[in-house]
Order: structure tokens, then C-alpha cells, then sequence
């Protein structure tokens, strides 16, 4: 393959052909199917036997579009506009074969590629969500930023990339369709959609104009089943952390846990307490999710709790670790149910409703804000009382 004129520019005293690779590139328009009039334009890479085709997202005339100038020769302030933009694309070219010759490193179709995407945040929503991200990371909780990492790779691996105009009413509804078969809950997928949802009207503030209206999207639950333990499965796990055959890894996640279910406390608060919060007959700490100071009187079973394990507070484990540990724990226990750190702040919920405690304290303990969000807690105690209620048929049988 010949070397163009624009490659001659990077010549120099260096011997570079052994990582050089020749690579030609140039814009393209392509009649759309339907409308031959109109025309989507692209950018080619061809080098290294390797063939890129980039989506540009940019749609024109096809009688403004001058493929020996590689530009759009109407003079229009919108068209003017998308040449500045063509400009902007080759210009990162230039400056990533530069870098790279420089470098001494093989610049091929496919990484350039890659790291066109990268820059063109403006045309991919996976680049635009992957900077969005890491721009509001510093504002973010650690776990909300985990959560929405998680999304973002989960994007990644179902498509290649994912254009702006790709999002409209059936973006949506295939990816639903994806991750059902996957066998993900639909629970987990709405949230993801809620994600993905966040990062969008950030593009639309930013000017990047979607296909759809987002609030045409109906997004169902993101509350799974509230599970929560028993008084006789809380027993066996405090039996067992009480236990002298309990190793001290399992001792520690389960007695984390444990607090948790005595206290309401989520995982995050749980992760960022330390012995200094702990008085004699309470726990003083800011919570990680509403940023509001929080007081807890420590009852019986809780100092308990901390009293039987000098670690606790002291040593600590990531969030996906405990979780794992207490499926195994629960495993273990002969406890079926789906046990994660979370089924502690429902059982202290329901608990300390079926206790005869008051719906207004628990919003309180539980740090909510509206109390519609305890009564769900309120619900379920309820609906076991209806469920009670069969007990009576056991007197004739």
C-alpha cells in the first residue's frame, strides 16, 4: 500500500518501520435505503489488511456532499457547522498518528477506531456514558458509582457501541428482551434502565438530541421481594455467631450482618463506622445516602452483638465478599432463602413492626424520607396477619 501525502508529515530520522503501520482514512457518504435523496456519512480506515467503518451520525443532502474535498459545500450555518465537525474528526486523526509514531506504537483501523469512539462522545452514548461517568464520579457515592460502572460494562458487552440515534422506544425494549433471556430479574433491569436514563439527560443538557422522549419510557418496579428472616432463622445465625466452631471470617460478615438487623443500619453506613461511633448506649454517624446525621440507641441484643466480635468495626470487607459469605453462611444454616446484606434492614423492619412498633418510629430508625417508602414494611406485616387468619380452619380438621 502507497503512503499518501498526509502520512509523509510523520518522516523522521527515527527508524520506525518495523511499528509503522500505513493507514489511509477518508470520509464517505452512503445513500440511505428508502431515501436516496439523503445520505449518512461515515469514516473509513483501511491499513494492516484491517477495514473500519465509523458511523458519524451526521445526515445530509446528498447533492451538498463533495467527496474529492471531503466536505459539505453548502454554505449554511448548519452545514458549515458539520464541516467544522469533519474538521474536528480529522484533526484527532492527525493527532493520534502522531502520538503514536512518536510513541513507537502500532496505530492500526481498529484502535484508531477505539479511540475515535473514545473522543466522539458526542455521536457514541457508550463514550458520552463511559466520561459522563467518571466527570460526576467525585459527586457520586461509591456505590452509586459502582452501580452505574456496572451498567455501563453491561452495555459494552451486549453491543460493540451504541450510537445517540440508536436510543428510541425499541432500543429500550430490546434491551429488556436481552437481559430477561440472560436471566437477569426485571427488577434489576429497571434499575439499569434508570441508569442509563440518567446519563441521557445529561447528553440532552449538554445538547445532543435523542430520538425519544424519556418520559414516554415507563420503567416498572426497582423494589425486588423484601425478604427478610424469621425469629427462628435469626436465632440460628445468632446462634452460630455465638458459636465457639465459627471461624473468624464468617464470625465477622455475620456479625456485621446481625447488627444490621437489630439497628435497620444499611451496608454503606455499616462500612463506614468505626469503634469511635460506638458510645455506651448509642451509634452516632451521618448517613451515606441521605447525608443526614443519624442517632441510634444500641439495645441489648446489639451491644451484645459487638461485644462478642473485637473486630467488628475494626476490620472490614468489600460489599460483594459479605454477600457472598452470607450465601454461604445461610447455606450452611439451612436457611433457603436469598440472603444478602440488604435482608438485615427488612428484617429489622419487619421485626420491629411485628414487635408492636410504631410505622412513624420505623421511618425514623430507617432514616426515610417519605414515610410511604416504610409503609411497604407496614404491608407486609399486614398481609401475614391476613394470612394468619387460616389458622382458624386448623380447629375443625
Amino acid at each position: 500500500m502507497k503512503f499518501s501525502q498526509k502520512d509523509l508529515i510523520f518522516d523522521t530520522l527515527v527508524d520506525t518501520a518495523k511499528i509503522y503501520v500505513s493507514m489511509n482514512h477518508k470520509f464517505t457518504l452512503r445513500k440511505m435505503d428508502g431515501n436516496p435523496k439523503k445520505g449518512l456519512l461515515y469514516l473509513y480506515a483501511t491499513g494492516s489488511k484491517q477495514v473500519v467503518r465509523i458511523n458519524l451520525d451526521i445526515h445530509i443532502d446528498v447533492k451538498i456532499w463533495n467527496q474529492q474535498k471531503q466536505r459539505i459545500i453548502a454554505k449554511d450555518e448548519n452545514s458549515q457547522n458539520l464541516n467544522l465537525i469533519l474538521e474536528n474528526v480529522y484533526s484527532k486523526i492527525i493527532s493520534l498518528k502522531t502520538s503514536y509514531r512518536l510513541a513507537e506504537k502500532v496505530l492500526t483501523p481498529k484502535i484508531l477506531e477505539k479511540e475515535l469512539k473514545e473522543n466522539l462522545s458526542r455521536i457514541s452514548f457508550l463514550a458520552f456514558f463511559k466520561q459522563a461517568l467518571e466527570s460526576e464520579r467525585s459527586l457520586m457515592e461509591h456505590g452509586s458509582y459502582k452501580r452505574h460502572l456496572a451498567v455501563y460494562h453491561k452495555l459494552s458487552l451486549w453491543k460493540n457501541d451504541i450510537l445517540f440515534s440508536d436510543i428510541d422506544y425499541h432500543f429500550f425494549e430490546d434491551y429488556k428482551k436481552h437481559f430477561i433471556k440472560k436471566g437477569n430479574a426485571l427488577t434489576t433491569i429497571n434499575s439499569n434502565i434508570i441508569s442509563m436514563r440518567k446519563f441521557i439527560r445529561i447528553a440532552i443538557r449538554h445538547g445532543i438530541k435523542i430520538g425519544v422522549d424519556l418520559d414516554d419510557i415507563k420503567i416498572g418496579s426497582t423494589r425486588g421481594n423484601r425478604f427478610s428472616l424469621s425469629a427462628v432463622e435469626f436465632k440460628k445465625c445468632f446462634k452460630y455467631y455465638k458459636s465457639e466452631f465459627i471461624e473468624d471470617t464468617n464470625k465477622l460478615v455475620l456479625g456485621y450482618f446481625l447488627f444490621s438487623c437489630v439497628t435497620g443500619l444499611r451496608i454503606s453506613d455499616i462500612q463506614k463506622l468505626t469503634r469511635t461511633n460506638l458510645y455506651e448506649d448509642y451509634i452516632t454517624f451521618v448517613s451515606q445516602k441521605t447525608k443526614t446525621d443519624q442517632s441510634i440507641t444500641l439495645n441489648l441484643l446489639a451491644k451484645d452483638i459487638i461485644n462478642n466480635c473485637d473486630d467488628l468495626f475494626e476490620k472490614k470487607f468489600s460489599d460483594p465478599y459479605i454477600n457472598s459469605k452470607l450465601k454461604n453462611i445461610a447455606s450452611f444454616l439451612g436457611i433457603t432463602k436469598k440472603v444478602t446484606f440488604h435482608v438485615a434492614r427488612h428484617t429489622f423492619a419487619t421485626n420491629y413492626l411485628r414487635a408492636g412498633g410504631s410505622i412513624t418510629n420505623l421511618q425514623k430508625l430507617l432514616g426515610h424520607r417519605k414515610i410511604e417508602m416504610t409503609m411497604i414494611y407496614s404491608h407486609i406485616v399486614n398481609q401475614e396477619a391476613n394470612d394468619d387468619i387460616f389458622r382458624l380452619d386448623d380447629l375443625l380438621r
